[in-house]
């Protein structure tokens, strides 16, 4: 035996060895702390999970009312507003406030304080409030503080009742408000307003790891701002409750929470954990308290029936005190760190996300419950196997082979990664993969863990189509095809092995005499076939949009001009001979892409103005080599 041993002997064989009564007091105080700290440490990870939570919340939250305020439903409510549009703006609203449980209404306010539009969700039930019942908001203190944001700023009025028509609505019900301005041309129209449900944020966040933990929010003036008991939140607005304040009920504990340095406090009943926070992705006016309480009290009937077992153990195995001894001095040499895989198992277990661990050679080896929910897939099932069988077939071989490189070299890769479940079904995930080392610095094992943001995608890529696509017809918009064509534009300028592409511009014959003696309805609708025929015929490659009225214009990637002029007679045959309400005939124009997005749009146009002088129904060329009769 060296020193260390001999000096470990000596301790445990003295504590083994002292009286009865004095091991058993140093076990049980040793028992009980372990529990405290386990409980203080879980707490902890609570109060760090709920403020994640809420900094993820906010970021949603910032994310959909900008891209809301932004969005070309809004506009052109704003612009026209239509019982047509505000159906569309409400619709998608309503879709918004289904996929956010915590959003009880989503609202429009024009630059006077009157509501325009608004949208309630009332305990899952989507209600659009009739026009008559649109109410004037504009003497209310958001209101008044929402006019002083900046353009695009997001701002936040703190928590709030709900009132209706000028009374508290009952029951109470604490309202968070976000609210954003709206700008069309530099020109202020009013205010895009988000009411949060403050208990439903409560049931979002609060992920309890036992039932004696308490989640509040807590306003910097020491009253609840939210908590399970609703009878003490919001004292500062409730007469009957302003007793409910922690500078009141605990000054000591309200002192260490205004401490910057401190951020958990006990004393003989409680331990609390708690952190200031502020909203994060622009909120302003939204700084509180996250307060976490655990009741310090531990039922001990469990742990005092183990120490009377190791009292009679004790009394019957003295003989064998200086062997344990032996063996447990030796044991806190060789182990006073935690081994490799009690850290796994750690991570695995306590872990938030789903995980999946893996050995060396890339064989699962254990998998979570959050996984098995979230895939479908059972620990039995996968024990094994590769995670290679998660694989969709969206990612290419290329983008796997990336990721490994990334990890031999970092240890570590992180990206979005589409994969499916045991069902076949697709889940978007947000994917970790961390090496673990050995000692010789070889890898021992892989651990995955991924957060499903399927939902979220989904919501971001039905925002973007609205925001992309012209609503009469489902063609692309004219800013889509901006971009499309610039895009197009310098591929032709970079690469001189590309083919000649081609733009194209169709405008529908007569169409002002159509609206004149039919009206506009049976206008939309010649629009719409028009659409969806140039749509049907077109070639994949090709793209389609609405950049006008009556008017839409084609990109023929790869397509020489000649070609490209065989394939718009085709389109226009096919409209011709179309059945509809109208025997439509169409007209258009087609040039080669050159280096001027300009010059290519004015050869055009110019072609589509010379099939209209011809006598319509047909196509006209204007070849780029033909620019110098442009002048």
């Amino acid at each position: 035996m060296n020193l260390k041993q001999i000096k470990y002997f000596t301790v445990t064989f003295i504590l083994i060895g002292s009286t009865p009564i004095f091991y058993f007091w140093t076990l049980y105080q040793t028992e009980l702390n372990a529990i405290q700290s386990s409980r203080e440490a879980e707490a902890k990870h609570q109060l760090n999970y709920s403020q994640n939570a809420i900094n993820e919340i906010s970021s949603e939250l910032s994310t959909s009312l900008r891209l809301l305020s932004d969005s070309r439903a809004l506009l052109q409510f704003i612009q026209s507003p239509s019982l047509k549009n505000r159906a569309l703006l409400e619709s998608l609203w309503s879709l918004t406030a289904t996929n956010y449980a915590y959003i009880s209404q989503v609202r429009f306010i024009d630059s006077e304080g009157v509501e325009q539009s608004r949208v309630d969700d009332i305990n899952g039930e989507i209600k659009v409030t009739p026009i008559y019942q649109l109410q004037d908001k504009s003497q209310r203190n958001y209101f008044l503080y929402a006019q002083t944001l900046k353009a695009e700023e997001v701002g936040s009025f703190g928590i709030d009742l709900e009132v209706d028509n000028g009374k508290v609505v009952t029951p109470l019900q604490p309202t968070l408000r976000i609210f954003t301005p709206v700008e069309v041309a530099g020109i202020r129209k009013g205010y895009l307003v988000f009411n949060l449900d403050v208990y439903e944020i409560i049931e979002e966040i609060d992920y309890s790891i036992d039932s004696h933990y308490n989640l509040e929010f807590v306003g910097l003036n020491g009253y609840y701002l939210a908590s399970k008991n609703k009878d003490k939140m919001l004292g500062n607005l409730i007469e009957e409750r302003d007793s409910f304040n922690i500078l009141i009920e605990n000054p000591e504990l309200w002192r260490a929470m205004e401490s910057r340095d401190i951020h958990s406090f006990r004393d003989k009943q409680h331990f609390y954990a708690f952190n200031k926070i502020a909203l994060g992705n622009g909120f302003e006016g939204s700084e509180l308290y996250i307060l976490l309480t655990s009741n310090i009290k531990i039922d001990t009937d469990n742990t005092n029936h183990q120490l009377a077992f190791i009292i009679y153990e004790t009394i019957m195995a003295l003989i064998l005190i200086i062997i344990l001894s032996v063996i447990i001095s030796r044991y806190i040499v060789k182990h006073r760190t935690t081994s490799l895989e009690s850290q796994l198992a750690l991570a695995a277990l306590n872990g938030m996300s789903s995980i999946v661990i893996t050995d060396k050679n890339n064989r699962i080896i254990k998998v979570n419950e959050e996984f098995t929910r979230v895939s479908g897939w059972e620990e039995s099932e996968v024990m094994g196997q590769c995670p290679s069988i998660f694989q969709s077939g969206v990612h290419n071989d290329a983008f796997y082979a990336e990721m490994w490189q990334t990890i031999q070299k970092k240890q570590c890769w992180e990206g979005e990664v589409i994969n499916k479940r045991k069902n076949g079904t697709l889940i978007t995930e947000i994917l970790r993969i961390q090496a673990i080392m050995g000692i010789n610095g070889k890898v021992q094992y892989f651990i995955a863990s991924f957060v499903d943001i399927t939902a979220r995608k989904e919501l971001e890529n039905c925002l973007r189509e609205l925001s992309e696509k012209d609503m009469l017809t489902q063609c692309w918009n004219r800013r889509k095809f901006e971009a499309e064509f610039s895009v197009l534009k310098k591929k032709q300028c970079l690469s001189s092995d590309i083919e000649t592409s081609c733009l194209a511009i169709i405008d529908i014959d007569y169409f002002k005499r159509i609206n004149d003696q039919f009206g506009h309805d049976v206008g939309d609708k010649v629009i719409q076939n028009v659409a969806k025929i140039l749509q049907i015929e077109s070639r994949e490659v090709d793209f389609v949009a609405r950049i006008g009225g009556e008017e839409f214009a084609i990109l023929l990637p790869n397509t020489s001009l000649k070609e490209a002029e065989m394939i718009l007679n085709r389109l226009r045959v096919a409209i011709h001979l179309a059945d509809g309400p109208k025997t439509i005939t169409v007209s258009g124009g087609v040039t080669d892409i050159c280096d001027s997005g300009e010059a290519t749009y004015k050869r055009a146009d110019l072609a589509l103005y010379e099939s209209k002088t011809a006598g319509r129904n047909q196509i006209s060329c204007f070849p780029s080599s033909e620019m110098d009769q442009i002048a």
